[in-house]
């Protein structure tokens, strides 16, 4: 059993995932997501705390303000990987501040976003910072990234 601690934050939109019903990946809910990580994080004695919002400017409030009391975050951005409207700037930076303390970082996607319509859809890029990646594996590509986190945080 270890003491570590990890923030899961889910962006605007997740809150309904009927849209990805649609595109093989069954019947799936946020609950089912948050459920699924509660089961790898027990098997690995993290502690988690599973966060949504809608409002970009609470998701930057979630990584700025809430990280401190963490070990690793896993994020899945949604519209911060391509949404041309919402400030970019502060996100990215909230992210190479994390990354800059030795805490492990995982971006997850449901969805595979290289196979989107959306324009300019690609991975959360911090310059000086390490950030892992996965995307296209359904509800798996979360227990994937706790995996990963957990490795990560066994080597510190």
């Amino acid at each position: 059993m270890n003491n570590n601690k990890l923030l899961i934050i889910n962006g605007p939109g997740l809150s309904d995932l009927s849209n990805l019903n649609e595109m093989g990946y069954g019947h799936l809910t946020l609950d089912m997501v948050r459920k699924k990580c509660a089961e790898t994080c027990e098997i690995f004695g993290i502690k988690m705390d599973f966060r949504q919002t809608d409002d970009e400017t609470e998701l930057s409030r979630f990584l700025i303000e809430g990280i401190e009391d963490f070990d690793a975050l896993i994020i899945n951005p949604v519209g911060y990987s391509h949404a041309p409207s919402i400030d970019f700037a502060i996100y990215s930076s909230a992210i190479k501040m994390i990354t800059q303390q030795n805490k492990p970082v995982i971006e997850v996607h449901i969805s595979n976003i290289f196979q989107q319509d959306v324009e300019n859809t690609k991975p959360i890029q911090v310059p000086g910072g390490e950030v892992g990646f996965v995307s296209g594996l359904g509800i798996h590509s979360y227990d994937l990234a706790i995996r990963a986190v957990n490795k990560k945080l066994s080597k510190n």
